[in-house]
């Protein structure tokens, strides 16, 4: 007798899109290492073509790790952990998103010397990170097939991206600007229609590899006294929803990066982008800071640029924090 394993945990139409990957892209006796094998000579060459005045500019989210404001976060957070816990979110992850530094520092006669040893929770909704293949999975397995149980082992997706090389034409989509906003709502999840609507303002045609980079508006939210609320909070929250997921999986970028994450606007409150990761493998940058690069681009009459993403080579890592780099 089968055990019964409860509802299937991934959204039907994700299914969907996941076995006509596999029909698509997976080989028999071959690992798939998802859609950073996109990512070709011709796609870094669109990169390269792609700068004009030789600018960059980072896409990272900065990493607080001076004391007397770690203490205003800490603060803020506890706020924030009351606020979701009145939503009846009975437990928070505690420290998910967290960077511990221990500087070590010391003056000995007329030298000087420091190292310093970090600690970082590489998901959640404040650092810049990238989430693995061995990120979101289901059926004991990661997208490749990769066993779950190699995570405590051999698993080996950042150190294979890493060797393959993240350098890509990166297009940006502001889907502000086309929706004459300053940021995407809870109540009006970024649509298929947004998206065709902001690749058509730019003027490009989006190819596979490509870094699809999608601006909504979080730094604006942010500033005007907002909080992006966690993960582990089950509720609609301001991002992509179904009908725009599917669309990214139609254009297949070699990576996703934005700043607001899945709208989590079906019944469930499932991730509709994420979900990307276990069926497509699909890449993806989280938490970016997108505003100054949307504002860059403008000026410049442009909105492409060679994407450079250089994931640390960690064996069994599900995500590393990460400093994506915009030339232009």
């Amino acid at each position: 007798m089968s055990e019964d394993l409860g509802p299937d945990p991934v959204l039907p139409w994700l299914r969907d899109i996941e076995a006509e990957h596999v029909r698509a892209r997976h080989e028999p006796g071959v690992q798939c290492r998802g859609s950073v094998a996109l990512i070709d000579e011709a796609a870094r060459l669109r990169g390269a073509a792609s700068v004009r005045l030789g600018r960059a500019i980072s896409l990272e989210r900065e990493i607080e790790t001076r004391p007397d404001r770690l203490a205003l976060m800490a603060a803020a957070a506890e706020r924030e952990k009351r606020q979701w816990q009145a939503l009846a979110v009975a437990e928070l992850p505690d420290g998910h998103g967290s960077v511990e530094l221990e500087v070590r520092a010391g003056v000995y006669g007329r030298s000087a010397s420091a190292g310093d040893v970090i600690t970082y929770d590489a998901h959640g909704v404040h650092n810049t990170h990238m989430d693995g293949l061995a990120h979101i999975g289901a059926d004991a397995t990661w997208h490749g097939p990769i066993p779950v149980e190699a995570s405590q082992t051999d698993e080996d997706t950042m150190v294979n991206w890493a060797q393959h090389g993240i350098a890509t034409r990166g297009v940006l989509l502001d889907i502000p600007a086309v929706r004459g906003v300053e940021w995407v709502t809870t109540d009006a999840p970024v649509t298929a229609d947004d998206l065709d609507a902001a690749l058509a303002a730019t003027g490009v045609a989006l190819e596979p590899g490509d870094a699809l980079i999608v601006y909504q508006g979080r730094d604006r939210f942010e500033a005007a006294g907002h909080t992006y609320q966690p993960g582990a909070v089950p509720a609609p929250r301001p991002g992509i929803g179904e009908s725009g997921a599917r669309w990214i999986a139609a254009r297949q970028p070699g990576l996703l990066l934005w700043d607001f994450h899945d709208a989590r606007s079906n019944p469930r409150h499932a991730l509709e982008v994420h979900g990307l990761i276990h069926a497509i493998g699909l890449c993806i940058i989280d938490n970016c800071l997108l505003g100054p690069a949307a504002t860059a681009l403008a000026a410049a009459g442009t909105a492409t640029g060679q994407l450079v993403a250089a994931p640390t080579a960690i064996h069994r890592s599900t995500g590393v924090i990460i400093n994506p780099l915009l030339v232009y």
